[in-house]
């Protein structure tokens, strides 16, 4: 059994991370009326400082165009149209984005490979010169229309979970650290203030994904301020029927795996103190028994609130996946409702 012990009169500091970053589906979800009206709830109730979401750079936000020209030759063009309509509404939200970069075009794709119903393209690009272009590009588009100083506070993560097979082709270790190497050294030449970093894993071989990641990064000697990683507490739902029914892990057990990243990251001289930055957090959430949320939302508070905001230097909570991912805002609706 635990003892606490409590002292009247000593100050306890507390940092909390729970509001720092929340989560969306994909950006192009801010196109619609419904999803900003909830939006704007949410930030009217709690306040979130950050907005981390997927598919920059898919079809539905159409950034990225590739025309023929009449002498036959493939001319590359951007359109920025839904990136404002987005970016304008987090701006009027008093919301930054988290800006993930991903997935990949579907004319810079090197494969078919996609995930989920929208189809994310989840291959390397076939020209890694084309992937800088527009990585940088749309970067200096931003600072123009937002100014140097603004975007210079927007974090820029590298993809999402390459250590999975499904959001990253085969999982493919040496072809990531390569994207990460292309994509860090195209940010810092926009702007060398510019905060770029990665490499957004979750807990698969996570521990050798990390180490690996980090000696890659000192070796070639690029830029990395801050680390990110996601924290998932729940064991795949056992399916009944209908429905889905998630066990969680142990509050404390799970701690743990972010003690050793943290353990991980301070191990290196070169990266001793960095901010870790958990991207998304449990969003094994589907078609789940309806009294099963409150439980969820209970515990991962729990969690968020308590461990990681007290107990863990430099890590924040970012993407709080388990509120919004697929279910929209209903649990922090539920949260709104609860006067949390």
């Amino acid at each position: 059994m635990e003892k606490y012990e409590v002292y009247q009169n000593e100050p306890v500091m507390f940092h909390n991370r729970a509001f720092s970053c929340i989560g969306t589906g994909r950006m192009d979800l801010a196109l619609h009326k419904e999803y900003l009206d909830q939006l704007a709830l949410v930030q009217k109730k709690i306040g979130f400082d950050y907005i981390r979401g997927h598919g920059l750079f898919c079809k539905d936000m159409a950034i990225y165009q590739e025309f023929i020209t009449p002498d036959g030759s493939v001319k590359e063009e951007y359109n920025f149209t839904y990136l404002d309509m987005v970016m304008d509404a987090y701006q009027d939200l008093k919301i930054r984005p988290f800006i993930e970069l991903g997935f990949m075009p579907e004319q810079m794709a090197s494969g078919e490979e996609t995930v989920f119903y929208w189809k994310g393209n989840i291959t390397p690009p076939a020209d890694y010169d084309k992937w800088a272009r527009l990585v940088q590009n749309t970067l200096r588009h931003l600072m123009q229309r937002y100014g140097e100083n603004e975007v210079l506070l927007w974090p820029i993560e590298v993809w999402n979970e390459p250590n999975l097979p499904g959001f990253w082709k085969d999982a493919d270790r040496q072809e990531y650290f390569h994207l990460y190497e292309v994509t860090a050294k195209a940010v810092k030449e926009v702007d060398e203030r510019l905060l770029v970093g990665g490499p957004a894993i979750c807990g698969v071989d996570d521990v050798s994904w990390l180490q690996d990641f980090l000696d890659y990064v000192k070796e070639k000697k690029l830029p990395l301020d801050f680390v990110t990683r996601h924290h998932y507490t729940s064991y795949v739902p056992d399916r009944v029927g209908h429905y889905g029914y998630i066990d969680l892990h142990d509050p404390d057990d799970a701690f743990s795996v972010l003690e050793k990243s943290r353990e991980i990251v301070d191990s290196y001289e070169e990266f001793a103190g960095k901010d870790i930055h958990i991207t998304d957090i449990t969003r094994r959430i589907f078609r789940m028994h309806r009294y099963t949320i409150p439980v969820i939302t209970l515990r991962m508070w729990r969690i968020c609130c308590r461990d990681l905001g007290t107990a863990t230097r430099h890590i924040r909570i970012g993407h709080l996946a388990m509120c919004l991912r697929n279910w929209g805002f209903r649990l922090l609706r539920f949260m709104v409702d609860l006067d949390w």
